[in-house]
């Protein structure tokens, strides 16, 4: 059997559950996590990821588990270890322009192409030949074309096994498909646009089909749109910014946490050893939780039992938002590490922050974070509309009932960028006035978005705010600047737009964070925060040739207004990659960064 090789976070950002994947052998679909055999020995809890914040504030207190590897598994390197299913199973014979579906398990593909060898070949021909059109609808379901059924056909009882693929060219509305019992035929260009019924289908999860009220279209299998995953992050930050939190968030360990009287290393080690003894933990991390101090571990269980978690995503981020604001104040004491001999998880040194005074009297300022930890998951995915479609779960339960989500932790740096605040506490709400048409515009949108005409999720109506948009937009031109000296392209940078802001009055603070991650190991380089030296030159990077654009006069006379999620903004002067922004591009304007500038 044919394997193809797909990194772990590539997993979770690109792939997934309800994914085609494209092979040497043809298009195969990624099947639940239930289906895959990953776990048909093993337990999820044995490749638990810890966070606790995210865990509660997103997933409904569901676990979090990274996708074992080969050698976890003790498997060879060649092995497949995730199966996958064909999917679709319509094919295209070109030499006979052909439009078949392989049923029979003999040694023919194509009906008029000679027999092949032995039928498994038969079955990997009809593979490789693959029919690129499939139909999805805005529910996440997805199925194999009714070819058949999309031909008005002249008799009552035609059902052919092939039909005649006619024509080419570049444009679809130069093929047609005919039925080769009546003759009858569909424009494809017609079909493509039309909407069709859908049948109900999770591929992905099996054959059954409960049926859909939907309507269906029909997609090439390749489109960007066919699967949009839904994707949550987290930054971990103090106090819980260590590998002995880590340990302690486990599953098993947290629980016997919070039935049990424990206060101290001893009683923790006793209850832990009943657990290993039992088979529900690696003595290695027994071994490693041992390495640490009594008051390393009985500040560690505080954290663990007793510490705030947020709720909603929005508390989530003003947390971050507050950590990397606070961890950057002069007047805040360094946090030590608790792991010996490694560092922490989220590491600011404050001798290397910086304040840059802006042309206009406002100060930016530029704060390393030298070492930081970011855990994503994968909560779902939807189809065809990011916005209207109905997000389908990547949910996977276990023997016990608990529910898990596929996710990964990744290492790296970044660089955290905010204004001084005035008063010097973090959490302040003081980002100068922004004025302007533009910045008058966004702010009625974000009172009133109904008004224009706003489509979003609930917790996306704060990116309405003119801080929002201006902060974002100059995350943009920033990422750009910074992939000129950092050695980083811009699609490996990614952004976290921070927004605070007071629903009564409307004022708000923001900040970004850039930064850089990778699975595995301390993460990247140091290439992206030994800039902050000499980040004078990035900030002029980004604001240089800010008020032309090469798509000028059209790109710069774009308003913002109902039905738009853009002011002046295109691929020339503020989109950038799809893997570096979290907004996908949206709420974005030049003219509000022109207008307002520090």
């Amino acid at each position: 059997m044919a394997t193809q090789s797909v990194r772990r976070s590539q997993f979770i950002t690109t792939y997934g559950p309800g994914a085609i994947l494209e092979g040497a052998q043809g298009p195969r679909i990624i099947p639940t996590l239930d289906q895959s055999g990953l776990f048909d020995n093993r337990r999820p809890v044995e490749f638990e990821i810890t966070d606790l914040r995210l865990s509660q504030a997103l997933l409904n207190g569901a676990g979090i588990l990274r996708l074992p590897s080969n050698a976890e598994l003790g498997r060879p390197d060649a092995d497949s270890i995730y199966d996958t299913k064909r999917f679709p199973a319509w094919s295209l014979c070109v030499k006979h322009g052909l439009l078949y579906h392989k049923t029979r398990d003999d040694n023919r593909a194509c009906p008029r192409c000679d027999p092949l060898p032995d039928k498994y070949e038969a079955w990997r021909q009809a593979q490789r030949q693959a029919i690129r059109f499939v139909r999805a609808c805005p529910d996440g379901h997805l199925d194999d074309v009714d070819w058949v059924g999309i031909i008005e056909h002249r008799h009552d009882n035609c059902s052919p096994s092939y039909l005649y693929w006619r024509g080419g060219g570049g444009a679809l509305r130069h093929v047609s498909v005919e039925c080769p019992n009546c003759g009858a035929s569909m424009n494809l260009g017609i079909a493509y646009s039309r909407e069709w019924r859908c049948s109900g289908r999770f591929p992905e999860q099996g054959s059954p089909r409960p049926g859909c009220d939907k309507p269906s279209k029909i997609i090439q299998r390749g489109a960007a749109n066919l699967r949009i995953p839904e994707l949550q992050t987290a930054l971990t930050i103090p106090p819980r910014s260590t590998r002995l939190h880590r340990l302690l968030e486990m599953t098993v360990v947290r629980a016997v946490l919070l039935t049990q009287p424990i206060h101290n290393k001893e009683e923790l080690v006793i209850a832990l050893k009943k657990l290993i003894k039992n088979g529900l933990l690696n003595e290695a991390v027994l071994i490693e939780i041992q390495s640490h101090s009594d008051d390393a571990i009985r500040a560690a269980i505080q954290d663990t039992i007793e510490g705030s978690l947020p709720d909603t995503l929005q508390t989530l981020r003003l947390q971050e938002f507050e950590a990397l604001q606070y961890a950057a104040a002069p007047a805040a004491p360094p946090q030590p590490s608790l792991t010996p001999g490694a560092p922490p998880q989220f590491e600011v040194v404050r001798t290397q922050v910086r304040a840059l005074v802006q042309p206009n009297g406002h100060i930016l300022r530029i704060t390393p974070v030298n070492r930081l930890r970011v855990v994503m998951v994968q909560t779902g995915y939807r189809r065809l509309d990011p916005l209207l479609g109905n997000p389908v779960d990547c949910i996977y339960q276990d023997d016990q009932g608990r529910n898990w989500y596929p996710g990964v932790e990744l290492f790296g740096e970044g660089v955290f960028v905010d204004l001084v605040p005035g008063n010097q506490e973090a959490g302040s709400l003081d980002h100068f006035p922004l004025r302007g048409a533009a910045a008058d515009t966004w702010f009625d949108a974000w009172l009133a978005p109904d008004q224009f005409e706003q489509r979003f999720h609930a917790e996306e109506r704060d990116q309405l705010h003119p801080v929002f948009v201006w902060w974002h937009t100059f995350s943009h031109r920033l990422i750009n600047a910074l992939a000129v000296d950092s050695g980083y392209s811009s699609a490996a940078v990614r952004e976290r737009v921070f927004v605070h802001i007071d629903q009564d009055s409307g004022e708000a603070s923001g900040g970004v964070l850039l930064y850089t991650a990778q699975p595995g190991g301390d993460g990247t380089l140091g290439g992206l925060a030994a800039l902050v030296p000499e980040f004078e030159r990035v900030i002029s990077t980004a604001f240089r040739n800010l008020e032309a654009c090469s798509n000028d006069p059209l790109c710069g006379e774009e308003r913002f207004g109902p039905g738009k999620y853009n002011g002046s903004a295109c691929y020339a002067c503020a989109l950038i990659s799809e893997t570096s922004c979290e907004h996908r591009n949206m709420r974005l304007d030049r003219n509000l960064l022109l207008d307002n500038l520090p």
